[in-house]
């Protein structure tokens, strides 16, 4: 009993602290509740990739039962892969790797979609993809997570595992990639402001390459002071937008002076699901014009050592310094 009393003085003061953030977060999801028809449309309409609604997507109709029970049914459960499990492209020749792509999933991402994410990445870069699988536990608790995660400044729910994940790929590889999908990209941000916070790891910070896809976080954080060593932002970072896409709405798009990194949109495209409505853009080089440093990874191609995209370093001293002591209440609690 005093421990559930602890737990509730607890989120009672973290609503309280930050209940401007949450009043913005409300006023937002209002203004732009008009394009929530559009999150799943157009449904089906790429050749290019499967699915996420189609059942024909997966291997048997069991796994289209599991992910619409799992999407539903309020449960906590573990993540299927932390970081272990790699999707393959086909007619891929295993090496000794010097670079380690990751995939972080988005709300509602039972093992089945997670997989038929990471599947078609490594189908569009032609390299493994190894599955951060952020579990659900049915829309509305992932909903929450995500608000607490975002809103409440309670990173740490969703991101201590992979940023353990993702620091100890740093010390083995030349490089690590993280591509992450709206609550991904949540993580995603957690991940860059934790390592950057990290005096044993800091020193890693310019070989992590991060790609929000669908972002929902209200910022991303960068170093300024490494930025201006190396000339682009540390880690380095892209945003692949959707104009009509909600979640982008209120999170990358309506942060734009928050977020560091080039923020690519398509502002009257629909969609905020991975496969049916971002993959095939990116890899047409649509959202970019064919500029961006991911899209140079497409079809197993790898960018030179100066192509990236000049950065905006939008985050003041101030800002930065705000989100750390975040970071460190939200861990302490």
């Amino acid at each position: 009993m005093f421990k559930l009393i602890q737990q509730g003085q607890t989120i009672a003061r973290r609503l309280y602290n930050n209940r401007i953030h949450i009043r913005e977060d409300l006023a937002l999801a209002l203004q732009h509740a008009w394009t929530l028809p559009y999150l799943t449309s157009p449904w089906s309409a790429e050749s290019l990739t499967r699915s996420e609604l189609h059942p024909l997507s997966y291997n048997n109709w069991g796994d289209v039962i599991n992910l619409s029970l799992q999407a539903m049914v309020p449960l906590e459960r573990r993540t299927y892969s932390p970081g272990t499990l790699a999707c393959y492209p086909e007619h891929y020749a295993v090496g000794a790797p010097r670079e380690k792509w990751f995939f972080i999933n988005g709300i509602c991402t039972s093992p089945p979609v997670a997989i038929l994410n990471g599947l078609e990445l490594a189908k569009a870069f032609h390299r493994p993809i190894h599955l951060i699988h952020t579990p659900t536990s049915g829309v509305l608790w992932d909903l929450w997570d995500s608000m607490t995660a975002r809103t409440l400044r309670k990173d740490g729910l969703l991101g201590r595992l992979a940023y353990d994940v993702v620091k100890e790929a740093l010390r083995h590889h030349d490089k690590v990639v993280i591509v992450g999908h709206s609550q991904g990209t949540i993580v995603a941000s957690y991940i860059a402001r934790k390592l950057l916070k990290d005096k044993r790891y800091r020193h890693h910070a310019p070989k992590l390459e991060i790609y929000c896809i669908a972002g929902v976080a209200d910022s991303f954080r960068v170093d300024p002071d490494l930025s201006a060593h190396f000339g682009r932002g540390v880690p380095y970072v892209e945003h692949f937008a959707n104009g009509l896409d909600f979640f982008c709405r209120i999170g990358v798009l309506a942060h734009l002076d928050n977020t560091s990194g080039a923020v690519f949109v398509l502002p009257n495209r629909t969609g905020h699901l991975l496969n049916d409505h971002y993959i095939p853009g990116i890899w047409r080089g649509e959202y970019c014009n064919k500029r961006s440093r991911l899209y140079k990874y497409i079809d197993g191609n790898t960018p030179a050592s100066n192509d990236y995209v000049q950065h905006n370093l939008n985050m003041d001293d101030d800002s930065a310094d705000d989100e750390a002591a975040n970071d460190d209440h939200a861990e302490a609690s």
